[in-house]
């Protein structure tokens, strides 16, 4: 039995974005008035949306301005993460003062001595490493710090599964150049081995043939696989069993006058004021009380603040290359187009062959599926260029991958 819409269930990984897929347990929906005070199926109090915000939610549609809800509401990893923060709230663990880390770790100690020699000795190395580590242990319990890292986790989150609903629409268009290309590499294996039987071609040929065949149907297997994966992973960190059937939306269109207004300085200047990174940085920095401590965050802060230009100028460069890949890409399906009115027309005065004129055919539909695979490298490269000038750039170009 399939859920309808959005389960609310968390459903059990461990990773952020699951690359294997397991049927999860079947959950049914609140009630579309229920008012209860808590939140074991979801990240929110149920009062901490309106019911129109939770239908939206829970209905068998994905848009994609609500990726990011879905994410704080469903993702298991990022879920997890908001109801301990919850949890914890009022429970000593978050905005510890001096006092706090040295009496707990003296209780910690007192707790841990008299049992034994050897148990003494770890204690007392348990001891002295953490009160080297005092000042990290007052960063680290910051509110305002625990919060930022959690906010960058999810945006990750549902910027990675973006990337993943691109790859579904590849996918499936790279299904589609396969099965094409499968069907003239038959077409051009009959062909070698036609011309060996009648002694104008080689073995060799055969062989090569019967390699491109192989090879493109390994890749055909491979591009359906991936469909159905990038799919399930989408699905199952949103909300939905493994095999729902939502509404999945469309990748909103990128445009050039999108790439071409985009300044990259301010950008970048844009970048460092949003980056999640920094400003975690930054309040390790203001906390920092130790000269060893405030030395090394002040390092950290500088390196980071590099990173942040560093990572706007490869993204701000990838995206220009996919725009001009796309523009080289619908330069050639024009002139294969051309190609084939030329062909078609010789073939009608039997100028050019039926085989020349199905090699024109497969060429300009290879190239139209080229040309749209070229458009869905634009729109991620794009959308991965967004969300590092609003928060993700600092931490190395790779993670949103």
């Amino acid at each position: 039995m399939k859920l309808s819409g959005k389960k609310l269930a968390v459903v059990l990984v461990g990773v952020m974005l699951m690359e294997s897929i397991a049927p999860a347990a079947v959950t049914a929906l609140a009630a579309p008035k229920a008012k209860v005070d808590k939140a074991p199926k979801q990240t929110s109090y149920e009062r901490e949306r309106s019911e129109e915000e939770w239908a939206k939610l829970r209905d068998n549609v994905l848009t994609w301005d609500e990726i990011r809800d879905l994410v704080h509401e469903y993702n298991p990893t990022v879920s997890s993460l908001w109801i301990n923060y919850r949890d914890n709230d009022n429970g000593g663990t978050y905005d510890l003062t001096y006092d706090d880390v040295i009496n707990n770790i003296e209780t910690t100690y007192s707790n841990s001595i008299g049992i034994s020699d050897a148990q003494d000795a770890s204690a007392e190395l348990t001891r002295k490493t953490a009160l080297a580590s005092v000042d990290t242990t007052i960063q680290n319990s910051d509110r305002e710090i625990v919060t930022k890292g959690y906010q960058k986790t999810e945006v990750q989150t549902a910027e990675a599964i973006k990337q993943k609903i691109i790859g579904i629409y590849t996918s499936e268009l790279n299904s589609k150049l396969y099965e094409i290309t499968v069907n003239n590499d038959k077409n051009l294996l009959e062909q070698a081995q036609r011309k060996l039987q009648v002694g104008t071609g080689t073995e060799l040929d055969v062989l090569k043939a019967e390699k491109t065949l192989k090879d493109d149907e390994t890749a055909l297997q491979k591009a359906l696989s991936d469909q159905i994966k990038n799919k399930q992973t989408v699905l199952v960190n949103l909300g939905w069993r493994y095999d729902a059937e939502p509404l999945i939306c469309a990748v909103p269109e990128v445009t050039d006058e999108m790439v071409n207004s985009i300044n990259l300085q301010e950008d970048i200047s844009k970048a460092y004021g949003n980056s999640y990174v920094l400003a975690i940085d930054e309040k390790k920095l203001a906390l920092a009380e130790g000269d060893g401590t405030a030395s090394s965050a002040t390092l950290t802060l500088s390196s980071d603040q590099n990173q942040v230009q560093s990572d706007m100028t490869s993204v701000y460069n990838s995206l220009l290359t996919a725009q001009n890949e796309l523009l080289k890409q619908q330069l050639d399906e024009m002139n294969l187009t051309e190609t084939l009115n030329q062909v078609t027309r010789g073939y009608a005065t039997g100028s050019n062959s039926a085989r020349e004129l199905e090699n024109a055919q497969f060429n300009l539909e290879a190239s139209k599926l080229n040309t749209e695979l070229k458009k869905y490298a634009l729109q991620s490269a794009y959308f991965t260029y967004i969300s590092y000038r609003d928060g993700l750039a600092g931490t190395g170009t790779n993670q949103t991958s």
